[in-house]
């Protein structure tokens, strides 16, 4: 979540805080490696009984503010309050068996991830591919360890997650922080946090032309594949969302994804060649190799696109944004005509090209330490930090660019109402019906 941050608040944010954010990464880490080391020894003095009471306040807000989520949003905030609930009801309650369950359900998430990870890595081939497989595989042997019940019997379980977590976030801080320090004054953070094969200058781009000011709100067009099918679709609610649809006549729409800046700026790229999507071929098309690139080709315009297609089925505004920044992207990436199933599709060409656009969008908020603060607090961030992540292992699709889009946008037009004014509402109609 920090390097989302990091990048919302742009590059000078970081430069004006560098050895503060690594002071920060430092202490942050130190805890961590305490707390670990307090639930190990068997002396616990980490106060897990007030822990387990704001993990119990945090999911009651999480819960009562879920409905007013959008779309996807109100599944994963249900989803993280109920798991946060039982967690902290686990917590305070004690005891040998919710030690256990404890220890059964956070081993059984981390050793979950674990494998994912690494079986998307092995499939997926993308750059650094054997490092990503690496922290898979360190987060199943952490999972298998919170399962066995040496050294503690399962006491300390709460204090390992808690510590190995903040280890980790504490290094990942320090380390954003560090290859910050290298950044040129022209740079940005998204040179910095973006694929390998998207970082660098201009060079080799075609020399840039003047181009007309925006006259409009950046619009992310999403088709999702079940939004777009031409018939009726099986109902495979997940499935048809994020991955395929398939209509009762047998079609498969995988659906689509673009972005539009008027009066000129299109970016919507398609294969300018049909790929053979056998089921013989389909798993070496996964990877995401140099071997799969194949021709692709860049849609004018959306009036074209619609025109030959259909309208797409959601729209994702976004009134500030860097224009500058994002024609530069554009610039640099429209100067290679590739398509690649899951390293440069459809999908992560519009993703990347607005988190180019949003690369310190968020610099006057991050002057102010309260403003600091409350964006990081927000679940919209950590919804999308959590749907960038994925996407990063697995592969982005129209449903994650449509889901990453809308969290990102309640973050830079966040709603007049805050999340706790929204809680006290909620929970004051909850409290009217029942007294009614």
């Amino acid at each position: 979540m920090i390097q989302l941050a990091l990048l919302l608040f742009g590059a000078g944010f970081v430069r004006r805080n560098i050895h503060l954010l690594l002071l920060i990464g430092f202490v942050w880490a130190a805890l961590g490696v305490i707390i670990t080391l307090d639930g190990v020894d068997g002396a616990r003095y980490f106060p897990l009984t007030l822990f387990g009471a704001l993990l119990l306040v945090e999911s009651l807000v999480t819960l009562t503010v879920a409905g007013s989520g959008m779309g996807a949003q109100k599944a994963v905030l249900a989803f993280k309050g109920g798991i946060f609930l039982l967690v902290a009801l686990l917590i305070l309650a004690g005891g040998s068996i919710s030690n256990l369950l404890l220890a059964i359900i956070l081993g059984l998430t981390y050793f979950v991830l674990g494998v994912f990870q690494i079986a998307s890595a092995w499939v997926l081939r993308y750059d650094r591919w054997r490092l990503s497989a690496l922290g898979g595989g360190a987060q199943v042997l952490f999972g298998l360890f919170l399962f066995q019940p040496y050294p503690t019997h399962y006491a300390g379980t709460v204090s390992y997650f808690i510590g190995i977590t903040m280890l980790v976030a504490g290094i990942n801080t320090m380390r954003v922080a560090a290859l910050a320090r290298k950044l040129s004054e022209q740079s940005s953070m998204f040179d910095l946090l973006a694929p390998v094969d998207l970082r660098g200058t201009n060079a080799g781009a075609p020399p840039p032309a003047q181009q007309p000011a925006p006259d409009g709100p950046l619009t992310v067009h999403v088709w999702t594949p079940e939004g777009s099918a031409k018939d009726k679709t099986v109902s495979r609610p997940v499935f048809n969302r994020y991955i395929a649809a398939v209509d009762v006549q047998g079609v498969i729409s995988t659906g689509h994804a673009a972005m539009e800046v008027p009066p000129s700026t299109y970016i919507s790229l398609y294969p300018a060649v049909d790929i053979d999507r056998s089921p013989s071929e389909f798993f070496n098309l996964l990877k995401a190799v140099k071997e799969n690139d194949v021709p692709g080709k860049f849609q004018p315009d959306y009036a074209t696109e619609s025109k030959a297609w259909c309208p797409s089925n959601w729209q994702v505004r976004f009134e500030r944004y860097d224009h500058q920044k994002l024609q530069d992207f554009w610039r640099r990436y429209r100067g290679q005509e590739i398509y690649n199933l899951t390293r440069r599709n459809c999908s992560s060409s519009v993703s990347y090209a607005l988190e180019s656009a949003l690369d310190g969008v968020l610099d006057e908020r991050s002057r102010s330490v309260r403003q600091v603060l409350r964006t990081l607090l927000m679940p919209e961030l950590w919804i999308a930090a959590q749907v960038r992540q994925r996407a990063q292992v697995m592969a982005w699709t129209p449903g994650l660019t449509l889901d990453y889009s809308r969290a990102l946008r309640a973050v830079i037009h966040p709603v007049q109402q805050s999340w706790f004014s929204r809680f006290l509402a909620a929970a004051t109609r909850m409290t009217s019906r029942s007294g009614a």
